[in-house]
């Protein structure tokens, strides 16, 4: 009985509880517009390694809608049917009768949807930042999901100023971030350090990733914000080969309270 009251007396006290940390699965693909290595559009294959990694949380690259390239179709419309997955598609441009981008698959509900466009030079294919506020299971805590492909030219100031202000972006936010695509850019360009500076690479140390068959670079991130409210548990980079020219990487994060 004693011990009963002591609890009683710390609820109503108002010590806040514990509550468990929140394990995620994230996956970033860039799915090079559902084309694979033989030259192919082939949806399924690239849903076949979603389904395989089991992941909750999935950011494409390089997603083609309603254009002639992809035959008129819906691709994230046609990848959330083939998962069951919620979705947001964020333009970068119009594009050969529809619109190209990138895009965002989740199994957690999307309470907003944000889109916000990134610095470049006038002649080079715009770059943006899909951004999704999702609803963590078990409570009230929210999470950011960020989904972006930098630019992929071979001079750097580009993408060294959008990796700029996505880092002024996400640097006053309140809830922890996932920021997760294609770079363009090796674990030590300068780009990737700006990124580093607020955020810690939860795929560090994972491995190379372009090109697909045989990789000699990593170009592709999963990166976390702020760093103290994540523990990475596992983090690979998947050895699927002719889905894509890029291989897909996959993180598995706990985000504590």
């Amino acid at each position: 009985m004693k011990n009963y009251l002591i609890f009683l007396a710390f609820l109503y006290c108002g010590w806040p509880l514990l509550l468990p940390a929140q394990n995620l699965k994230v996956l970033t693909y860039n799915i090079h517009h559902g084309q694979n290595m033989h030259d192919t559009v082939d949806l399924q294959g690239i849903a076949n390694v979603i389904l395989a990694t089991n992941a909750d949380l999935v950011a494409l690259q390089e997603v083609d809608s309603a254009t002639s390239r992809a035959h008129g179709a819906d691709q994230l419309k046609e990848l959330a049917a083939l998962t069951g997955m919620y979705t947001y598609f964020a333009k970068a441009m119009d594009f050969d009768g529809g619109a190209y981008g990138t895009a965002i698959l989740s199994r957690l509900p999307i309470t907003a949807k944000e889109r916000i466009a990134l610095p470049g030079s006038r002649d080079r294919e715009p770059r943006i930042a899909g951004i999704v506020t999702l609803q963590l299971p078990g409570g009230d805590s929210l999470l950011q999901f960020v989904c972006t492909h930098l630019d992929a030219g071979n001079e750097p100031e580009d993408r060294i100023s959008q990796a700029t202000a996505l880092a002024q972006h996400f640097s006053n936010t309140k809830i922890p971030v996932i920021l997760a695509g294609d770079l363009n850019a090796a674990p030590t360009a300068k780009e990737t350090g700006i990124l580093k500076q607020l955020f810690a690479d939860a795929t560090q140390g994972a491995g190379l990733t372009y090109p697909s068959d045989t990789p000699t670079v990593k170009l592709d991130y999963i990166l976390l914000y702020p760093k103290h409210r994540f523990n990475v548990t596992a983090a690979s980079v998947v050895q699927e080969t002719v889905a894509s020219d890029h291989r897909p990487v996959v993180a598995e994060l706990e985000i504590k309270e």
